[in-house]
Order: C-alpha cells, then sequence, then structure tokens
C-alpha cells in the first residue's frame, strides 16, 4: 500500500524535520541554465500529468512522489523514456534540496545522472538524479519493508558519500528510525528527509566532540577519484 499516493499527507518518518532554516530566496544563487532547463521541464511535466504546479519547496515533494509512482509504469513500457524522467525529476529533486541546504551543483559531463550536490556545512554529497533512476527501476515488491540505515549509506552509487566518523554517526541515527514501506523508502520525500537527518546528525556528532558544528567547505574540499 503506498500512503503517499494522493500525493499529500503527513511524512512516513516525523512530524517535523531536524532541518536548518532554509536559505532565502535571495541567498540563493540561480543554478546553472542547464540545471534550470530540466528542472523546469520537470515542473511542465508534472503539471500535465496531475494538474498541480510543483513550487520547489519541500511540502510539495509528495507531489512529486505521486507522479513518479505513475511514472514507474510508463518507463517500464517505454525504456527510451526512463532517461528522460529520471534526468528530469532527479535535477529538480537536487533543486528542492539545494534551495533547502547551501549547496552547489558538480557538473562533471554531460550526463545529468552523475552530476552531484556538494554541501557546504557538512561533508555530504550524492547524485540526486541517481536516487530517483533508483526509484524508477526498482522491484515490484512494494510491501516490502526496508530499513532506511541500509541502502542510502551501502556502497550503491546513489549513497551519501560521507565522512567516515560522520558515516558511523548517521548510520546509527537512521538504525533507530522504524522501518518503511517500498513506497515510501524511495519517495523523493523521504529521501529528504534521510538527507535533513543526516545533517542533524552530523552536527551533533560534532557538537559533542567540542567542534564547530557547521563548515564552511567549498568545491575543492571534495575530492574526486581522477586517477
Amino acid at each position: 500500500m503506498d500512503t503517499k499516493q494522493n500525493g499529500a499527507g503527513s511524512s512516513p518518518i516525523s512530524p517535523e524535520r531536524p532541518a536548518e532554516p532554509a536559505p532565502s530566496a535571495a541567498a540563493v544563487a540561480p543554478p546553472p541554465p542547464a540545471v534550470e532547463d530540466l528542472a523546469e521541464g520537470c515542473v511542465r511535466f508534472v503539471e500535465r500529468a496531475l494538474g498541480v504546479r510543483l513550487d520547489y519547496r519541500p511540502e510539495t515533494l509528495p507531489v512529486l512522489d505521486h507522479y513518479l509512482e505513475q511514472a514507474r509504469g510508463a518507463t517500464s513500457e517505454r525504456v527510451e523514456a526512463l532517461p528522460v524522467v529520471a534526468h528530469m525529476a532527479g535535477v529538480y529533486f537536487g533543486e528542492v534540496i539545494r534551495r533547502r541546504h547551501a549547496s552547489w551543483w558538480r557538473m562533471d559531463g554531460e550526463d545529468p545522472t552523475y552530476w552531484q550536490l556538494e554541501f557546504e556545512s557538512v561533508y555530504l554529497a550524492f547524485s540526486p538524479v541517481l536516487f530517483i533512476r533508483e526509484a524508477l527501476t526498482r522491484g515490484r515488491a512494494g510491501e516490502a519493508a526496508r530499513d532506511l540505515a541500509e541502502d542510502s549509506l551501502s556502497g550503491d552509487p546513489a549513497a551519501l558519500e560521507l565522512e567516515e566518523e560522520d558515516r558511523e554517526a548517521v548510520a546509527a541515527r537512521l538504525a533507530e528510525l522504524p522501518q518503511v514501506s517500498e513506497d515510501e523508502y524511495y519517495a523523493p520525500s523521504t529521501r529528504l528527509e534521510v538527507i535533513d537527518i543526516a545533517m542533524d546528525a552530523i552536527r551533533s556528532r560534532r557538537l559533542a566532540a567540542g567542534e564547530e558544528t557547521d563548515a564552511a567547505l567549498e568545491p575543492g574540499d571534495y575530492e574526486r577519484g581522477d586517477g
């Protein structure tokens, strides 16, 4: 049973997200043109399909959850549609997060699948498109319960990139959460909560260790394996 099916309702994890205040609209730089084009394409596709216009707020992510549930069937029948939907929805999802948490896009290459968001206040990076592609191509066992501490921190390419000491803190925090249905597990609204919780866990670990809770990272602080 998909509790997100009507595109509304409360979070499957908790009624409140432990997130930092969202940056003001004036403080958030415009996205790169390629990102903006894909994200706005998602807005148009969802409005055409559901009659609801996405607005880049976390509160309307359940609308995207519902759209992706519908798109799963279409992309399984028309495999050529998979990258189109995954790219647009993934980049839109990334823009929701970028406007919520101070971060930037790393766009290595022309394939949006591997574009990453890198965060400023904690060392955390991930590919939003890989998150969405995984949601679209997952198995059909919709009633299976999932442990949020598993895949989000595994060696899967859609996993969060974290420093080792932070990985342990985040895994411990996620392990405290109840299991959710597979539909909820893969929903963008749930994935956003995982990121919010990860950031809160990292800050809590730093505070307990007597460290500054927020860093001031720059793109050069993120190592990339170029050989």
